[in-house]
């Protein structure tokens, strides 16, 4: 029952913050109508490919193995196994993805899979050497890997709850 009174209240939210945005901006809905059609159109041509990637994936990972890694009886070790591929993970959603889709049907347990998701969400070293610390500096950078290295420990941790 929490998982309805959640829903409806972001759906009342964003109901409420569409009809604001009406009445100030008229145009509003035009423009993010808009913007969402493009990111389709961009994202539609590679959905398939990236699901067929992912299938195979899923058939060629030794399934022993990965679950033995990062399995749901792996703990610790296994979330810890699985941030640390997230954070060095390079690319963006239609790697990350489907490499967890078939991490999931080669026997990953959930732990993994949202520590996996998070880490190449909030710490990706690729993002931060391309682009933070050429434009925000070092300094910011290490501060904000520091303070999201522990965060998909603990999602992770939580999922397996």
């Amino acid at each position: 029952m929490t998982f309805i009174a959640a829903f409806v209240f972001v759906a009342a939210v964003i109901t409420g913050l569409a009809v604001f945005a009406s009445v100030r901006r008229p145009e509003a809905h035009g423009e993010a109508r808009a913007a969402g059609l493009g990111y389709l159109k961009s994202i539609a041509p590679r959905l398939p490919f990236a699901l067929v990637t992912a299938e195979c994936l899923g058939r060629l990972l030794p399934a022993d193995i990965v679950s033995g890694w990062i399995g749901s009886g792996s703990g610790l070790a296994g979330v810890l196994i699985a941030s640390a591929v997230g954070a060095g993970l390079p690319g963006g959603p239609m790697l990350a993805f489907p490499l967890a889709i078939a991490l999931q049907r080669a026997g990953a347990g959930p732990e993994a899979l949202v520590a996996l998701i998070t880490a190449w969400s909030l710490i990706a070293v690729h993002r931060s050497m391309m682009f933070e610390i050429p434009l925000l500096g070092g300094r910011f950078t290490a501060c904000r890997i520091a303070l999201c290295v522990p965060l998909p420990v603990i999602a992770g941790g939580l999922a397996g709850l």
